[in-house]
């Protein structure tokens, strides 16, 4: 799974970084990330906000969780690390979007979809009634 379908799969959203590269950011720091690693694996980037104090606690209870659910442990930093999984497996997909905190885009429910075009609909007909 390449990582446009990835996030597609999961309702993320894609964006590229300073290089080009496409990555699924996340909200754990500026540099936190999912990017593709290779053919078959992502990769996850824990980077924390650097203008913080360390997480090295967070970071610690996050790479046992990575790696008992399966990833693989590519770099590791007091508090940030790189860890490598496998996009087909669900639990470590859920688990590595969870650990960035990557945001998913919102899915409009069909009652919501009707609600909202009956709104625009009497807007328009308001303006349209107007005099100026």
């Amino acid at each position: 799974m390449t990582l446009p379908q990835f996030a597609d799969h999961y309702r993320l959203k894609l964006a590229h970084d300073e290089c080009g590269d496409p990555i699924i950011p996340g909200r754990l720091g500026k540099d936190s990330n999912i990017s593709d690693f290779s053919d078959t694996e992502l990769a996850m980037c824990w980077l924390p906000d650097g203008n913080k104090p360390a997480r090295s606690g967070l970071w610690k209870r996050t790479r046992a969780a990575c790696i008992a659910a399966g990833m693989t442990l590519h770099q590791d930093g007091d508090a940030e690390g790189i860890l490598v999984f496998d996009p087909a497996d669900p639990g470590q997909a859920k688990l590595a979007i969870k650990c960035v905190k990557a945001k998913a885009k919102r899915q409009m429910t069909p009652e919501r979809v009707a609600a909202l075009s009956a709104t625009l609909v009497k807007a328009r007909k308001a303006c349209q009634e107007r005099v100026f």
